[in-house]
């Protein structure tokens, strides 16, 4: 049977990662591997890091009453509470968590409609509560065929981890978006109000359990710790690659550059938004990003071919100009003509290949773009 859960946090706290954890903990029978599942960032109700959480549990539907107190008593008291955001006008909804049960693992399409676009209640199984029923429901139809982990420690106590142990987990071969080079700053830790003390990724489960353990060698209490497997960093949700021939290109006050209209790169984007504003009317790119009321928000992006157009340089050493359309080039000062409009040269971009925002500005489930080949 395959059971999952989402939507038990707010802004004023709370971790549905912690509920499950506890959750798992207190199941009266055996369970697989737990998963946790990033899913569409723009979703309406989407909660702070829009994760549901899923597993396989080997019972039978005797389970169901255990389920059904324990929602009542441990879970659905969790509804209702909201916080307000001090760094987005999006409108806050109130936690709305919602559970479900399956006797067998629903279908694929609800995971992949889940992490690329806005999807609603599936039927089926034994389900509790509200809007969490839609990112349990997805989670537990993933197939985790592309997949990474994460061991997340839970405090109540306020954060601290050794940065000599967070160096060495960082130099750790198979783990990675632990520390920002740019910055040092490390990135296993949340900057919110919540109990995750920190969540540390890797390439394989032994990597991310060998990670975990060495930071919990010094840092604050922990009340559990668990690895999860996840999508994160997989790319799941971009669906294709876009080809466009730059038209024209417009940079908002604070650097925001926004291509042909409807390519949106912001401006905390590092040397992405540096590649954007280099580019030229002509230039041909190639992008990855989501869809969202008509605009691609930049996710990923790579020069294809640039090149610019000067009039012809006459022997004279002067720049020439044009005499009309189709009708060659003069040179103003010695009248000497070319049947060249145009003379061509290959522009050499600030990046080569795939450039991406910096690890802090990534989302969840972004991949890293230096091994990237979707078609």
């Amino acid at each position: 049977m395959w059971l999952g859960l989402d939507d038990t946090d707010s802004l004023l706290g709370g971790c549905t990662t912690l509920v499950f954890h506890q959750l798992l903990k207190d199941l009266p029978c055996e369970y697989g591997e737990p998963r946790l599942t990033r899913l569409w960032p723009f979703a309406n109700r989407r909660t702070r890091g829009n994760a549901a959480l899923s597993v396989e549990i080997f019972c039978g539907e005797e389970i169901i009453p255990w389920l059904d107190d324990y929602w009542k008593s441990n879970i659905e008291p969790l509804s209702g509470k909201i916080g307000e955001s001090e760094h987005s006008d999006r409108k806050q909804f109130p936690a709305d968590p919602g559970m479900v049960l399956f006797n067998k693992q629903p279908d694929e399409i609800h995971y992949w409609n889940a992490v690329r676009g806005e999807i609603s209640f599936i039927q089926g199984g034994t389900q509790w509560g509200g809007h969490g029923r839609i990112g349990a429901a997805a989670s537990c139809s993933w197939r985790a065929h592309n997949a990474t982990w994460e061991g997340i420690a839970w405090t109540n106590e306020e954060r601290y981890v050794s940065e000599e142990l967070l160096t060495k987990v960082t130099e750790l071969h198979g783990t990675f978006l632990c520390r920002d080079p740019r910055t040092s700053r490390g990135l296993i830790s949340p900057r919110g109000n919540s109990p995750i003390l920190f969540g540390v990724r890797a390439i394989n489960p032994d990597i991310a359990t060998t990670a975990t353990n060495i930071l919990l060698e010094d840092c604050s209490d922990v009340i559990g710790h668990r690895v999860f497997k996840t999508n994160q960093s997989t790319g799941d949700h971009i669906e294709r690659e876009y080809t466009h021939t730059v038209e024209n290109i417009e940079i908002k006050k604070g650097g925001h550059v926004i291509i042909n209209k409807s390519i949106i790169c912001f401006s905390d984007s590092g040397d992405m938004n540096i590649l954007c504003q280099w580019l030229e009317s002509g230039d041909e790119i190639s992008c990855i990003g989501l869809e969202y009321e008509g605009k691609l928000h930049l996710e990923g992006i790579r020069v294809l071919n640039s090149v610019s157009k000067l009039r012809p340089m006459c022997q004279c050493g002067t720049r020439m100009k044009s005499m009309g359309k189709n009708q060659g080039s003069r040179c103003p000062k010695c009248k000497t003509k070319s049947p060249n409009n145009w003379e061509l040269s290959e522009r050499i971009p600030p990046f080569k290949n795939w450039v991406q925002p910096p690890y802090d500005k990534r989302r969840h489930l972004a991949e890293d773009l230096s091994s990237y080949h979707k078609s």
